[in-house]
């Protein structure tokens, strides 16, 4: 759990979206930079005197990460989206910490978490500027078309999709 809690003297030293990018990448996911740059490796991250772009996506697909680190996304201004795949770590509680990224998310997708509840997706409604919401195989979940038509009430500006859809876009 050391790697996902922030250390908000290590988010001073070296910003917000390099400390952010150091959680993800430290626990196994991925990140993009404002200008299309990819990184999934944390070796690979340039020099703290060098500093980062912003970022702007986040792929924790079949990643550690977990709901201590979601603090992590408060600082992070471009941050536009995160893909949640196949995380045994993400529960309600991270889905709640989604909130740390309200003021930027427009896409999320929750997928193949099994520790997800209704609850926990029902907690997407405070992410209230979402475009896109990509939500499948959760196992966890008990009635996921209901939870689909609670968030639509509350996003309407959103397209909710499922595995299907999302294939084909």
């Amino acid at each position: 759990m050391m790697f996902n809690k922030p250390d908000p003297k290590r988010i001073e030293l070296v910003g917000p979206d390099r400390a952010c990018a150091e959680w993800v990448l430290r626990n196994g996911g991925k990140v993009v930079w404002e200008g299309g740059r990819k990184l999934a490796d944390y070796n690979s991250l340039p020099s703290e005197e060098e500093g980062v772009p912003q970022l702007v996506e986040i792929d924790g697909s079949d990643s550690s990460i977990s709901h201590y680190g979601f603090p992590h996304l408060s600082g992070c201004t471009k941050l536009k989206k995160i893909i949640l795949h196949n995380d045994n770590y993400i529960d309600d509680r991270a889905i709640k910490g989604l909130s740390y990224g309200k003021s930027t998310l427009t896409h999320v997708q929750v997928s193949k978490c099994g520790s997800v509840t209704d609850t926990g997706v029902r907690e997407i409604k405070i992410l209230d500027k979402l475009e896109t919401l990509v939500l499948f195989d959760l196992q966890g979940v008990t009635n996921l078309d209901e939870c689909k038509q609670f968030l639509q009430l509350q996003l309407p500006k959103c397209k909710i999709q499922d595995d299907a859809e999302y294939i084909k876009h």
